[in-house]
């Protein structure tokens, strides 16, 4: 048996049965331990108003934080409530959300407003009743209920697909995300107690460390990671 197959053997799919708990606790501690000292503070994961995390969570789809930052701001000031949001015209979103792209989104943002308008402002808390809402999806439902409405929920995007297929070793692509034994996989690594914790950590360390291009040297679980181990023994730095 090689290094690789070694350092791979229990992580060769996605099949989260075949991984040893033993792996599992080692993600949940490493991420754990490195979210507590790089945990980013952008003002949406201090806010108590449901609804601005919840547009905040819109803005964030296939959008940097950084970028989401200032146009977040101006919005919510501009747009408090969901009564103000609906009362906008098209326009006026489109043009407030211009610097995020995917204009899509302020057709949705409008009838989101209105939404809530008719539920007396109140934002469901199940995944399935959040679903129903404007603009909200799988990711958007997991986001709000693990880090605001404290409930455990699954999230899994692009980025933390592209890390679990490089740790674990399988290929991904554009819809990998969508897979039942991704979702599965991404289930058992998530922290059961700390769940919202657990959650930040993950969002941020690929946003920061398992980015398109890795920053290996201050990757705190590459001491397992298939993709580290591979470019360590064949020399090659490649991105997946």
């Amino acid at each position: 048996m090689t290094k690789i197959q070694q350092v791979c053997r229990d992580r060769v799919d996605t099949d989260s049965s075949a991984i040893s708990e033993t792996t599992v606790i080692y993600i949940r501690r490493k991420l754990l331990a490195w979210g507590r000292s790089h945990h980013a503070s952008f003002p949406w994961r201090a806010d108590s108003n449901r609804f601005h995390t919840l547009v905040a969570e819109i803005m964030l789809q296939r959008t940097r934080a950084e970028q989401v930052l200032p146009v977040y701001l101006t919005f919510i000031a501009r747009y408090p409530d969901p009564s103000s949001l609906a009362r906008a015209s098209i326009r006026e979103i489109e043009a407030a959300i211009m610097p995020l792209g995917l204009k899509w989104r302020a057709r949705k943002l409008i009838q989101l407003g209105k939404s809530l308008e008719e539920k007396d402002m109140q934002i469901p808390t199940s995944e399935d009743s959040l679903r129903t809402l404007p603009g909200v999806g799988a990711y958007v439902a997991s986001a709000y209920l693990s880090l605001y409405a404290g409930k455990r929920a699954v999230i899994v995007d692009s980025n933390i697909v592209r890390f679990y297929g490089r740790f674990f070793g399988f290929d991904t692509g554009p819809e990998t995300r969508r897979s039942n034994n991704v979702k599965e996989l991404a289930d058992r690594i998530t922290s059961e107690r700390r769940f919202k914790e657990f959650n930040c950590a993950l969002i941020d360390f690929t946003r920061n460390i398992c980015k398109p291009r890795p920053e290996h040297e201050v990757c705190p679980v590459k001491a397992k990671c298939c993709l580290w181990t591979r470019e360590l023994i064949q020399g090659a730095r490649y991105v997946r």
